[in-house]
């Protein structure tokens, strides 16, 4: 198992810890759901089936677009898309869905499905790990920790954000980095469309390294737990005892980064299913 790996699996047992310490009603709905409330499509790049996993999260895998139960779609990054499936899940979306995408999902599925409210611009990044300053008001503000901001993994030829529509489009998260090294700070946006709900994010969801910026970030990964989830002293022990993973065996980067995607991702289902799930 690579360090990433270890990082996602301490990471998921992470977020549903701080979820029964801080949050138990969205402990209860991520619980409660199943398998036909979440679709993921493959792509060529992103697996995002690999974060839901880690959370012991049920999904379906590339179901029948047109006749869509789930509530939400994760939409994998890949450099092209069923004709077909784009279609079919711009209406689903229309009609009631949340999407979530990844990097070059950008412009081979969204900007296809959803015209004129985002677009990839015409730069590439280089293989790189930003820093990233989310919105106070959106889903990663609570794992924001003062002074280390949370990290973002680029993919080499991800394709950075440009917005169409600043009215409809909400910025989620942005990045000086991105902004500096190529004039386009988006990291993260959301829109609705119709009666749905769109969100996407440069880069990937699983990613595959991060990188130590500061001394901070080379601190052992409980020091993440505490200042950055504000998980217990029992609800740390408890953590990595339960995926048995030892204090030393990762770091603050390496735990934020994976945390950051995986909270994301767990928020982001939460929120599609909710009131489904708890009406059940």
């Amino acid at each position: 198992m690579s360090n990433m790996q270890t990082a996602y699996k301490l990471a998921a047992a992470s977020v549903r810890q701080r979820f029964a310490e801080q949050h138990p009603k969205i402990l209860d709905i991520l619980n409660l759901i199943s398998k036909d409330d979440i679709a993921v499509y493959s792509g060529s790049f992103d697996k995002v089936e690999e974060v839901l996993k880690s959370l012991t999260v049920p999904y379906n895998m590339n179901p029948n677009s047109a006749k869509l139960k789930a509530e939400i779609a994760f939409m994998n990054c890949s450099g092209s898309y069923d004709n077909k499936l784009i279609t079919d899940l711009s209406k689903q979306v229309e009609n009631g869905k949340y999407l979530v995408s990844s990097d070059w999902a950008l412009g081979h599925f969204i900007a296809k499905a959803f015209p004129n409210t985002v677009k990839p611009t015409k730069n590439t990044t280089k293989d790189e790990v930003i820093s990233v300053e989310a919105n106070l008001n959106s889903l990663w503000s609570e794992v924001v920790v003062l002074g280390a901001d949370p990290q973002w993994w680029l993919e080499t030829s991800s394709h950075p954000i440009e917005i169409l529509n600043p009215d409809k489009v909400r910025i989620e998260a942005a990045s000086h980095d991105l902004l500096r090294g190529y004039n386009a700070p988006v990291v993260a946006v959301s829109f609705d469309w119709g009666k749905g709900h769109v969100f996407h994010v440069i880069s990937h969801f699983w990613c595959k390294r991060t990188r130590n910026l500061t001394p901070r970030h080379q601190a052992p990964c409980t020091d993440f737990l505490e200042a950055g989830m504000k998980l217990s002293p029992e609800g740390i022990e408890k953590v990595l005892r339960e995926t048995n993973i030892q204090a030393n065996t990762l770091n603050f980067a390496q735990i934020q980064s994976a945390a950051t995607a995986t909270e994301l991702i767990a928020q982001l289902c939460v929120k599609a299913v909710g009131k489904l799930v708890m009406s059940r």
